[in-house]
């Protein structure tokens, strides 16, 4: 039995040649239905997701990953309709916001309205109206949730990743559902599976069911990941490679990891950015930076337009989300 399991960590040159070969093909067939944010500027620079890739967007608390990571859902949601792919979804898994809030975020960016009134209250019987007939879209939108409710808030237990992995597998073995891409919000938030452990440890244990998640589900996964306080200190503040709160292990595994900052949660409002070729900071202003790309050239820095109050991303100077027909990037 034990030289029965040896065998399977043992390739003949021949396994070698197929295996890559199989996934050349596989790659080559895929390209067309590649996983890509469609935020114009990004998708420019970065490399369409690959099944069982790893992507960490990494923040310093209130900048952003959040809002970021909800919206390149909802962007990849919308690539599954219009590929009318009945069998893939679009999962969000979340520990930092109740369901509710993130199905807010979606009604808000289909009609306009904004989130932030909405959620305390100060919509009016036409805007609730406009939010019940988007409520009727967004329930036919390949777009499912794994996380706490205020609906359900007596019935679920701590989610750990092992329940996660359950969860997804309930959603393939009863509703014939598998992920698209799988976005997990955030490393620092998942309830330790050990907790005999210190917190570095109990966080890369995190990050390594992270990359084992990516790896069983075939689908990529894009989880956030908590920036340490020490990118406060810098002039420039947008987090770097190895910035992540006790996950070494991303910078040497990770497929993929973009850094976020919203300048105007720690710099003035009309502060210049040179940085970034002398952006003003304001609200709507989000630098982004691709801190690595494995296969591919990394280390670019843009600035990005952001609507917090309809959590929305688009190229910088448009005052809108740029939509699939007027932008090209995402077909590329």
């Amino acid at each position: 039995m034990g030289n029965g399991n040896a065998r399977q960590i043992i390739y003949s040159a021949n396994d070698v040649a197929t295996y890559t070969m199989d996934v050349v093909d596989r790659r080559a067939a895929e390209r067309q239905e590649a996983m890509r944010s469609r935020i114009p500027t990004l998708d420019k620079h970065m490399k369409p997701l690959l099944p069982g890739e790893t992507v960490f967007v990494s923040a310093y608390t209130s900048n952003g990953k959040t809002a970021f990571m909800s919206a390149w859902a909802r962007n990849a949601t919308r690539m599954l309709q219009e590929w009318k792919d009945e069998k893939r979804v679009v999962v969000y898994i979340t520990w930092e916001t109740l369901v509710e809030e993130e199905g807010l975020y979606d009604l808000c960016s289909m009609t306009g309205l904004d989130a932030s009134a909405v959620w305390y209250g100060d919509a009016d019987d036409d805007q609730r109206q406009t939010l019940r007939g988007a409520a009727m879209r967004r329930a036919t939108a390949p777009l499912w949730l794994i996380g706490y409710s205020l609906k359900r808030r007596r019935e679920i237990d701590k989610m750990t990743m092992p329940k996660v992995l359950e969860a997804l597998r309930v959603m393939e073995d009863s509703d014939g559902l598998r992920p698209a891409v799988i976005f997990l919000d955030y490393v620092q938030k998942i309830p330790p599976m050990d907790r005999r452990g210190d917190r570095r440890e109990q966080v890369l244990a995190n990050v390594d069911a992270v990359f084992q998640l990516a790896r069983d589900c075939g689908a990529p996964v894009v989880a956030g990941c908590q920036a340490g306080r020490q990118v406060l200190e810098r002039g420039f503040k947008l987090p770097e490679i190895g910035d992540g709160q006790e996950t070494s292990r991303i910078e040497q595994d990770a497929d993929k990891v973009l850094a976020l900052w919203y300048p105007c949660k720690s710099e003035a409002v009309g502060t210049i950015i040179d940085e970034v070729g002398g952006v003003t900071v304001s609200p709507n202003l989000m630098i982004c930076g691709i801190r690595k790309q494995r296969h591919a050239a990394s280390g670019q820095v843009f600035p990005l337009h952001f609507d917090p109050g309809r959590n929305t991303f688009s190229a910088w100077g448009h005052g809108q989300v740029v939509e699939e027909d007027d932008d090209e990037w995402w077909k590329q």
